[in-house]
């Protein structure tokens, strides 16, 4: 089957031609504002303007004529409204001219599935990074779910603001690149992770600050760089530890670069995974992943009629199922390697039957940046995990702590957290949990300590109760933001890991504002902040 893939998305129009999974062509046309960044009605002109010669560029170079096609895929989102809109009309036109069959395709997972068809990749923890959209997706249960995102700005958009701030014209990432190459001092700037998702926009404040005060581009470049890519590499590896995988696949426009390839390889030797990169020329926009995504599609049985092909700006990956996705390799579960952040060992404390977690050095981090975060983790995880003990929520007893040697010692927990067994629970024993959970934030949200990774993952339970653990990038004194975007953690924690269960959210919820009414303004900011992403 001879399908030809429309990419529209943002800035570049794509137009790739493959037979079955044979690439025939691949040609691009990227649409370059005389200043600033893109506008979407310029890109979409462009995009216009373009697309009859980039049409005809790539049947040349496929060996073929418009009637040899039998689809016509193309990127139905997410992406900017006006050059989304285009290329669809440009598919209709094709489809109807031609009476061949027409599919839209979300350009999130186009990336992903051409990653593993040309990268090699069998079932990956995919970090996708490019202007618009910053993304950890993975496969669970029956689809492709997001577990983690940026709440603000993409990072390549982060880098090409930046860009213009010293006078680099669009796109301004490959310069940044070769600039930070002669860097050397570090500058601090604004580290934001919340579970696996990441925040950019205090960044571009620091750096402006820092540039009035005389920094030079080559230092801020290199600090930007390596805060950004070391956040990104931090919130993959979380990802490998949550879902047990071993598979890494780093695609979108920014995988180009090769201090954060440099990074991610790093990371994924530590823990014994396997990096994933896909040629350069199908790591940006392309019009075969669209080709090839609709392929899969089409051979799966899914079809669309014309009145199916509206775009969608917000088209999440994790809003359609995947039943292209057949088999999955089976991961073991390695209790001999450490989590996303620290190494846990069994001991021995003064006669108590202890854990003894240890922060470890990672390498992909420079030691500006790993020293301050494993002391900073470690003190606040200690603080915080108190101070839950002493407002009646359990969690483990601090025992010892030795900030030099990133360290704690606490007693042990003799349960499985929930992420592993919720799905195995009875909906009785779900529920009595649900209602703990709920009083448990309530209490703690109720004395403004925000738990900072509040997931599934970091709730134990023994049986007969649940306990908090792991809250070293929560808050004491927090602001509403931080209090929401526990509950937004929580809530993608469950579309991720036990989509079949938000019944159990509500409750959740219920329980929330049940013993902490006033937590609405909580709730209310944990919506705010699900609408905020740029496209996705």
């Amino acid at each position: 089957m001879i399908v030809l893939g429309i990419e529209g998305t943002a800035h570049t129009l794509g137009i790739g031609i493959m037979d079955d999974e044979k690439i025939l062509a691949n040609v691009m046309d990227m649409f370059i504002p005389e200043e600033g960044g893109i506008h979407p009605r310029e890109a979409a002109i462009h995009h216009s303007n373009v697309f009859i010669p980039v049409l005809k560029k790539a049947l040349s170079e496929a060996g073929i004529e418009l009637r040899d096609l039998d689809l016509i895929s193309f990127s139905k989102g997410p992406g900017l409204g006006p050059s989304l809109r285009t290329v669809a009309t440009a598919a209709r036109a094709l489809s109807l001219k031609l009476n061949i069959p027409i599919i839209g395709v979300n350009h999130s997972i186009a990336h992903l599935e051409i990653g593993r068809l040309t990268a090699g990749a069998e079932d990956p923890v995919m970090t996708y990074v490019s202007g618009g959209n910053t993304q950890i997706i993975s496969y669970s249960n029956g689809r492709y779910r997001v577990f983690g995102e940026t709440l603000d700005i993409g990072i390549g958009n982060l880098l090409d603001k930046f860009a213009r701030e010293i006078g680099i014209k669009f796109p301004g990432g490959p310069r940044i690149e070769k600039i930070a190459r002669n860097g050397s001092r570090f500058y601090r700037l604004p580290y934001s992770i919340k579970g696996m998702d990441v925040s950019f926009s205090g960044i571009l404040t620091a750096l402006k600050s820092y540039l009035k005060k005389g920094a030079s581009t080559e230092d801020l470049s290199y600090s930007l760089q390596e805060t950004v890519f070391s956040m990104m590499t931090e919130v993959t590896e979380r990802a490998l530890a949550h879902l047990h995988k071993d598979e890494v696949l780093l695609t979108g426009g920014v995988a180009r670069n090769g201090r954060l390839r440099e990074m991610m390889k790093e990371m994924a030797d530590e823990r014994g995974a396997t990096l994933h990169v896909p040629p350069p020329d199908l790591c940006v926009d392309n019009g075969v992943m669209i080709a090839y995504l609709g392929l899969l599609m089409y051979n799966n049985g899914i079809r669309m009629e014309i009145e199916d092909t509206y775009v969608d700006q917000k088209f999440r990956a994790d809003s359609i199922d995947a039943p292209w996705v057949l088999e999955k390799k089976h991961y073991r579960d390695y209790p001999e390697h450490p989590g996303a952040e620290a190494r846990i060992t069994r001991s021995n404390y003064i006669g108590f039957d202890t854990i003894r977690k240890e922060r470890i050095k990672k390498g992909y981090r420079i030691d500006d940046i790993d020293d301050y975060l494993r002391r900073e983790r470690t003190r606040r995880e200690a603080r915080i995990l108190n101070t839950l003990k002493v407002i009646g929520i359990k969690a483990p007893y601090i025992l010892d702590i030795d900030v030099s040697r990133h360290t704690i010692e606490m007693t042990r927990i003799d349960g499985r957290n929930l992420r592993d067994i919720f799905d195995l629970l009875t909906d009785n024993e779900r529920k009595i949990i649900d209602e703990k959970i709920g009083r448990y934030i309530a209490m703690m949200h109720s004395k403004l300590i925000s738990h900072g990774d509040l997931t599934t993952s970091n709730i134990i339970y023994d049986g007969r109760d649940i306990y908090f653990i792991d809250p070293s990038m929560g808050e004491m004194n927090s602001k509403v933001e931080e209090l929401g975007t526990d509950l937004h953690l929580l809530k993608e924690s469950f579309l991720s890991a036990h989509p079949e269960h938000m019944d159990d959210f509500e409750i959740i919820l219920e329980s929330y504002l049940k013993h902490y009414p006033e937590g609405m303004v909580n709730v209310e900011r944990m919506r705010e902040i699900e609408g905020r992403r740029r496209y996705s």
